[in-house]
């Protein structure tokens, strides 16, 4: 029998690889190696190219249960207390319009890709298709209803149809109907072409955390509206994620599943758009950027028990 340190180890080594990642991105960022951009490149590829591999891999063969209908209602459910919640606090803050729209997108962007690297190494197959699941319920919210708000925080609702075709064409979401039609069909694929699907999918977002560690930045982070979208966003939203999995009678892993997609970091959707539409990009940004670097300590261990 291995030492303890040795046994310790080689049962945590892919958290460590990940965490390592992580910090390879600080380290590339603060030496000038790489910055943001090389992030936010890393984040579109693992976006068009890795999350739809990822995606045909976890459901394709996997077998379709009840939970993988609720998963998805939850996700919506959170979305929209989320929203709720940051109008009742952003005016209590007395925030300006943009600022109020900025707090808004970080409690309902879900960056359930911050949890994919951790939890395609620990999950079964099974469970990790439940957060797939879950993270396109949010992802329809994103791709509509979120676009839609963020147009109309920033005046710009003559956006709206652009954002709503851009979205609807991405990649993930037609994946995902692909992969769903083909299982609920019994398509014969080999088990086995999908396991290395899956595989590969799984390599493909261990970028997420190097991007991640690109894109971390301490601007902003004093101001307490910063530190309070990030609890709406990960303390509420597990709450809500929790107790609307007991309300709908899901149990073990799937209830697992509700409360740590639903608790996960801010989204970088909530940067983007803000970006975008003029919002309080500070805010957002900063927000983004400490929820992430949380997520990194707390993630990995929350896997574990789910």
């Amino acid at each position: 029998m291995p030492p303890l340190h040795e046994q310790w180890l080689l049962d945590h080594w892919r958290l460590i690889a990940i965490a390592a990642l992580f910090f390879v991105g600080v380290i590339a960022r603060r030496t000038g190696l790489a910055g943001p951009a090389h992030g936010r490149w890393l984040l579109s590829f693992v976006f068009f190219v890795g999350l739809p591999v990822l995606i045909f891999g976890a459901l394709t063969g996997a077998s379709l249960e009840r939970e993988h209908a609720l998963l998805p209602v939850i996700a919506v459910c959170t979305t929209l207390i989320g929203w709720a919640a940051a109008m009742f606090v952003a005016r209590r803050f007395h925030l300006p319009k943009k600022g109020e729209g900025a707090m808004s997108l970080c409690a309902m962007s879900i960056n359930v890709a911050m949890i994919y690297p951790f939890a395609s190494l620990s999950l079964s197959a099974a469970a990790f298709s439940q957060l797939v699941m879950f993270d396109m319920g949010h992802a329809v919210m994103a791709w509509t209803f979120t676009t839609v708000l963020a147009c109309k925080y920033g005046g710009h609702t003559d956006d709206i149809p652009v954002l709503l075709r851009r979205a609807l064409a991405a990649p993930p979401l037609w994946v995902l109907l692909v992969a769903l039609a083909l299982n609920a069909g019994g398509a014969p694929i080999s088990h086995d072409l999908l396991h290395g699907i899956l595989v590969a999918g799984q390599l493909m977002v261990l970028l997420v955390p190097l991007a991640m560690g690109l894109l971390v930045s301490a601007a902003g982070m004093r101001r307490p509206e910063v530190a309070t979208s990030v609890v709406l966003r990960s303390v509420l939203g597990g709450l809500v994620g929790f107790t609307l999995g007991r309300l709908l009678g899901l149990e073990g892993t799937a209830a697992g599943v509700a409360a740590l997609g639903a608790s996960a970091p801010v989204g970088f959707t909530a940067v983007v758009l803000s970006a975008r539409e003029g919002l309080d990009l500070e805010l957002a940004a900063s927000a983004a950027a400490i929820s992430v670097f949380l997520g990194c300590l707390w993630i990995p261990f929350a896997v574990t028990f789910v």
